[in-house]
């Protein structure tokens, strides 16, 4: 996702300035991972993603119930794209911008629709995440430009979740509308999938792309750059391609690869990762595909220098001879296979993680389950650094906690440090939070974000924070695999929907009541019984620990003493 916030148009010229120079805040670097079961301790195969756009913006996570959408509604979205619905629409779950006030953050448009409803999975067991911002160099946006009346990332997600039924069918669907009506505005790295099978589709312009099914032998990492590198478009079982995306490339004097054997060298003949980014920009998406590499593969080989180069993590479907073969990359992954906790941790590292993360889901795929246990996602909102990945079947939740569907008004910008309520001081400013922040789940963990971020703690501190968000996370690794057999032994629908939905609601509220408490700690000094220090125990308990030691040292000085005068008398009335 690539969109500049409207807020920016009250801040003074100066500073439009500024924000035109530097790396732009209220702009996204979204970040992508794939695993392939081949490398995942239980054989599923996983994607993961973090949606960014500013700090202490606001997301809603809800669920859509089925029927939202009425065969031959039409729909409008943010911008020029219109559909209208070949059937009811699906039930899905979804995260989407808040205009629950009705009016649109993204558009100020006031009719109803869902803006940049970016991820979710419907009852079908289809899951698309779809706000991976890419572009394509200048030549090619001048030989295939975007259109005006195109979908564009604000609305893929919703017109994919109501209308698909298979992964497949969603892959079809949306490369359907590039070939008709095209796409808006800038490109998109699209995940579509169901548990039998993962698709990653490429479109860099208007109307050219190539979608890939992922195998279970390759890992690739991203942010907002193209990963599919040299292919052979006469794999047709996995691979689809638009029909001029080779000619496309020579009109635009681009083309890389072999014509007459039908190869391209997408990312080489249309990604743009230099040209179009302003520097700063450019220097942080390096900075984090070099930690993310770094940590995959336990080295220190990956700097600013090459992170964008066409290396390793670039995929194709060619062997060094030339033979279609399985689609793979040259990644050497530090271990053999990955845990749940290792994913998460690839998006913990920093500048992955980082304050501008707004929602990160990852979901794990598992071909051998029941269609309603096929998926199973973790999910996150706000600083990734800083968080709780609360677990579900997403295909059995009939609602979500009340806390992420919280509509909030922007955050407060100012230079005067504010006599009321709450807020961080960063750059010289002061970020005061909307009223109700702390009802709202993403409000609460951004408020928390930022006194980490921006206050005035020390290491430890800081590690406090840790601990307990760690420990709680523990808590749910242990909590969903106990729930895992629970739900599998339920035979009602009913009762196994009620079980997620409840369990689900329980954790994100626990999840934020944690956060909100170690806020209020840091904030006023509250003390609270849901916090713990690093020896498990809360914030007084050390004090009382040292004064029970102190007490009982002097108690023992004391004891000695007294004994060794009565000895002493004694020994006196020996003599």
């Amino acid at each position: 996702m690539k969109i500049v916030q409207k807020k920016i148009l009250y801040i003074p010229i100066v500073a439009i300035i500024l924000v035109t120079i530097c790396w732009p805040s209220n702009a996204s670097a979204c970040s992508l991972m794939y695993v392939g079961g081949d490398y995942t301790d239980d054989g599923a195969n996983a994607f993961m993603r973090t949606e960014e756009v500013y700090a202490d913006s606001n997301k809603i996570y809800y669920v859509s119930p089925a029927g939202n959408h009425k065969k031959g509604e039409t729909y409008q979205g943010c911008y020029g794209f219109t559909w209208e619905f070949t059937h009811d629409s699906y039930e899905y779950t979804a995260r989407r911008d808040d205009n629950l006030s009705g009016v649109c953050p993204d558009c100020d448009g006031t009719h109803k629709h869902t803006p940049y409803e970016e991820a979710g999975t419907n009852d079908h067991g289809v899951t698309v995440s779809a706000t991976q911002s890419l572009d394509a160099n200048e030549d090619i946006q001048e030989t295939d430009p975007f259109t005006e009346v195109g979908i564009s990332e604000a609305e893929t997600a919703t017109i994919l979740l109501s209308e698909a039924s298979s992964a497949r069918d969603g892959v079809e669907l949306l490369l359907d509308i590039y070939d008709t009506v095209g796409a808006f505005e800038e490109g998109s790295g699209v995940m579509i999938c169901d548990q039998n099978e993962q698709w990653y589709v490429e479109n860099l312009s208007g109307h050219e792309y190539i979608a890939v099914k992922l195998p279970s032998g390759v890992c690739f990492l991203q942010h907002n750059i193209g990963v599919i590198g040299r292919i052979d478009l006469d794999d047709t079982d996995n691979v689809i391609a638009s029909k001029n995306v080779i000619s496309v490339a020579k009109k635009a004097g681009t083309f890389v690869g072999d014509e007459e054997k039908n190869i391209i060298d997408y990312r080489t003949s249309y990604n743009d990762y230099v040209v179009i980014w302003d520097e700063d920009w450019n220097e942080r998406v390096r900075e984090r595909q070099a930690a993310g590499l770094n940590y995959l593969e336990g080295t220190d080989k990956w700097t600013t220098e090459n992170a964008l180069e066409d290396n390793d993590y670039i995929m194709t479907n060619l062997d060094e001879d030339g033979n279609i073969t399985a689609l793979h990359n040259n990644l050497t992954l530090k271990d053999s296979t990955m845990s749940l906790a290792d994913m998460l941790a690839v998006f913990r590292i920093y500048p992955i993680g980082h304050e501008e993360n707004v929602n990160t889901h990852l979901y794990r795929f598992y071909p051998e389950q029941e269609q309603k246990l096929g998926t199973v996602e973790w999910f996150a909102m706000d600083n990734c650094m800083y968080n709780v990945f609360v677990p579900s079947y997403p295909m059995l939740l009939t609602d979500t906690w009340e806390g992420y569907q919280v509509g909030l008004d922007e955050e407060g910008i100012t230079e005067q440090k504010p006599k009321t309520g709450d807020y961080y001081y960063y750059d010289e400013e002061y970020h005061v939070h909307p009223s109700g922040w702390e009802k709202s789940y993403i409000g609460t963990f951004s408020a928390l974000s930022g006194v980490l971020t921006h206050g005035d703690l020390d290491e430890d501190q800081i590690k406090l924070a840790e601990y307990n968000l760690k420990q709680k996370q523990e808590e749910f690794f242990e909590r969903f695999n106990a729930l895992q057999a629970q739900i599998s032994e339920e035979q009602s629908p009913t009762a196994r929907e009620e079980i997620m939905t409840e369990a689900d609601k329980e954790m994100a509220a626990e999840a934020h009541d944690l956060a909100l408490a170690l806020y209020r700690y840091y904030t006023y000094g509250e003390k609270s019984d849901l916090i713990q220090n690093v020896k498990g125990t809360s914030p007084i308990v050390p004090i009382v620990v040292i004064l029970a030691f102190l007490l009982a040292a002097i108690l023992f000085g004391y004891r000695a003493y007294k004994g060794r005068q009565k000895r002493d008398r004694q020994e006196k009335k020996v003599d």
